[in-house]
């Protein structure tokens, strides 16, 4: 990957703001029933330290819980919750970090489209079935889709499917469309009909390859499947940036939600609104076969949310409405991100 295209390291957004990165082995046991101790055990007693802990408002549940002694740490508090998960609580500036790297992020991968776009082309237009052919493959599969790349471990263990992982028997192709039948991560059925003529050719050809992986290469040595990790170093080597195959879902999500609310008038009130975010999100976690909580979280971009608020996205109905182009979408998170940058 050329350096101009490298993005600032956390790390270094992180300075920019004053905050310090911990490692949560770094923190203190401070919290002990209601009341805060030091890491030798005294009482905490200077108000403005007892304050900070308090906003931070860990649940009295919550088991193992120990707080930052640094007030620009960048990891305030950590602790296990009633089921025995590891739960953080963050600096509120930690989330400016993250926000800004999620939105350069998005922008090198929407201004990488077109060269991922023409080298998939290019490999799919083969009729040799090579390595670069059955990985354009995957790529075409997930940014139509926006599903999962798929793990090894999840498919052994627990019989979960991402397209990487695919069998043969999840894929049926009726009337040249593709039929998508497989359990997702969290064992959830997953049906879709996907319409993408050159992606269907490509899967009928990948099918007559012997064994029951879907995503398969044949080379002198035999025929391999192919791994997300090879799906996402190929990615990375034609975009000549720092991505993988997580980014079309987050590309997918924030361009849905983007859509969604820019053909209403956002509400005069704060909780209408919010009801109309959650409505956009919770149409797009679907399309994702994810919680709205982590679709919210994870995949939409603060900067769409924040654009429909301020009565922006308005701008963009007229276009969204004249196409259903998924470039048109593009361009238009592009330019709601890069004014968020």
């Amino acid at each position: 990957m050329s350096e101009k295209h490298k993005l600032p390291s956390t790390r270094e957004l992180a300075r920019k703001l004053g905050l310090k990165i911990v490692r949560p082995e770094k923190l203190k046991r401070h919290g002990e029933g209601f009341s805060y101790v030091d890491a030798k055990g005294r009482a905490i007693r200077d108000k403005r330290v007892v304050m900070r802990l308090k906003r931070l408002a860990v649940p009295p549940a919550y088991e193992n819980v120990m707080y930052a002694a640094d007030p620009q740490a960048h990891l305030q508090a950590i602790g296990r919750d009633a089921a025995g998960r590891i739960q953080y609580r963050y600096h509120a500036d930690w989330t400016k970090v993250r926000e800004t790297r999620k939105a350069q992020r998005l922008a090198q991968f929407v201004a990488a489209l077109p060269r991922i776009r023409r080298r998939v082309g290019k490999n799919l237009a083969s009729e040799e079935l090579t390595k670069e052919f059955a990985l354009s493959a995957v790529i075409e599969l997930v940014a139509n889709t926006a599903i999962r790349a798929g793990g090894e471990a999840y498919a052994k263990e627990r019989g979960t499917r991402g397209a990487t992982t695919f069998l043969k028997s999840n894929v049926r192709i009726v009337d040249g469309k593709l039929v998508l039948r497989f359990k997702a991560k969290g064992g959830k059925d997953f049906q879709r009909d996907v319409d993408a003529p050159r992606l269907a050719e490509a899967i009928e050809a990948l099918r007559r390859l012997p064994g029951k992986r879907l995503f398969q290469y044949k080379s002198e040595s035999g025929v391999h499947p192919v791994h997300a990790q090879d799906v996402n170093r190929y990615l990375q080597e034609i975009a000549d940036v720092a991505i993988t195959l997580k980014d079309f879902r987050t590309l997918c999500a924030s361009a849905a939600v983007l859509e969604e609310l820019s053909k209403q008038e956002p509400a005069k009130s704060e909780a209408g609104r919010k009801r109309q975010i959650k409505e956009a999100v919770k149409n797009a976690a679907e399309e994702l076969a994810n919680t709205p909580t982590v679709c919210r979280n994870s995949y939409v971009h603060d900067a769409v949310v924040g654009a429909f608020e301020n009565g922006v996205l308005e701008d963009y109905a007229d276009a969204l409405k004249a196409t259903r182009s998924p470039k048109k979408r593009e361009e238009a998170l592009a330019e709601v991100i890069a004014a968020a940058c």
